[in-house]
């Protein structure tokens, strides 16, 4: 016949089953990647939503108050690319070296001022991009 468990080891049971989907949701949503998108396929429908873009940084400001605006460029349009000073101080590259470069940016869609931009929410949400990748 059947394994009988009794109520102690059903609970056991059902605990480290548990525990071990708990753990797996963890591991599992650390390596989940936000969708790579075009330029001109953001719109409001994203709002709040993180996305990916990659393109060429065509300007580079920084403000007085430490946040970094980055305008960048893939082909199909243009977007800002936001990191506050929170951010911007942590990064690992100097702003002055982005112009021209091809980067990989992740932030949420926001709007300000009536435009759309993405705001980065870690410094290592800005990455270099080689042209062959």
């Amino acid at each position: 016949m059947g394994f009988i468990l009794d109520d102690r080891a059903l609970i056991m049971v059902s605990v480290l089953l548990g525990i071990a989907g708990f753990i797996g949701m963890i591991v599992s949503s650390a390596s989940l990647t936000p969708p790579i998108v075009r330029v001109s396929d953001v719109d409001r429908a994203m709002m709040d939503r993180e996305i990916t873009v990659e393109g060429t940084v065509e300007s580079v400001h920084e403000l007085e108050s430490g946040t970094l605006l980055l305008k960048i460029n893939d082909g199909t349009g243009t977007v800002t690319a936001v990191a506050f000073k929170s951010v911007s101080k942590g990064m690992e590259m100097s702003p002055r070296i982005l112009r021209g470069m091809r980067i990989q940016v992740t932030g949420r869609v926001k709007e300000y001022r009536g435009s759309l931009e993405i705001v980065v929410e870690k410094p290592s949400a800005i990455r270099p991009k080689s042209s062959g990748s």
